[in-house]
């Protein structure tokens, strides 16, 4: 098989990669390298400030996927009514509930069912990582996908269930959200 040098597929791999992938959280020194592989390769560009937790999907070390988990939406009505929460509940419990801030998959590399099997292993192994990095697992995993660009298909195939849409404002600041226009699907 043909690689480049930062160890990323340059023509597909045959299906049998699925079932040899494996996910781990990107180390400290590690991190420069998938910042710009992220700023590169995914749409909304580099990693937002405060970055909490990076994976990489990978195939004998060969990074396939990255995805990036940071704390979760202060507020999403649909999120908040389909938990069941009050307000009480959700500032004393958000802590446990993480945003997959970014996930994508890296170089040409196509490959039937790639995505939702990086998704899955991504999220079976997070408490882990998570509860390594913060001394806590958390217990529910969110995200948004841009319903005028993508279907979610991965997601839901991934076992995400969608739970509503946003009302299209994105934080600008600590406690400041601007609108932007653009409704998302809630995962």
């Amino acid at each position: 098989m043909n690689q480049i040098n930062e160890g990323i597929f340059t023509q597909d791999p045959p299906a049998v990669v699925l079932k040899k992938l494996t996910v781990r959280a990107v180390s400290g020194e590690e991190r420069a390298r998938a910042d710009e592989l992220l700023g590169q390769e995914h749409y909304l560009g580099e990693l937002p400030q405060g970055s909490m937790l990076l994976q990489v999907v990978e195939h004998e070390g060969r990074w396939l996927a990255l995805l990036d988990w940071g704390p979760a939406a202060h507020k999403l009505a649909d999120r908040d009514e389909w938990i069941g929460w009050t307000a009480q509940q959700r500032a004393e419990r958000l802590g446990l509930v993480v945003m997959n801030r970014r996930f994508c998959i890296l170089g040409r590399v196509r490959l039937p069912n790639l995505a939702s099997r990086a998704l899955g292993l991504a999220v079976a192994a997070l408490p882990g990582h998570w509860q390594q990095r913060y001394g806590y697992a958390p217990v529910l995993a969110e995200t948004f996908t841009d319903i005028e660009a993508y279907e979610g298909t991965c997601y839901k195939a991934a076992g995400w269930e969608p739970c509503g849409q946003t009302k299209g404002f994105g934080r600008h600041r600590a406690d400041y959200y601007a609108s932007h226009g653009r409704i998302k699907k809630l995962w």
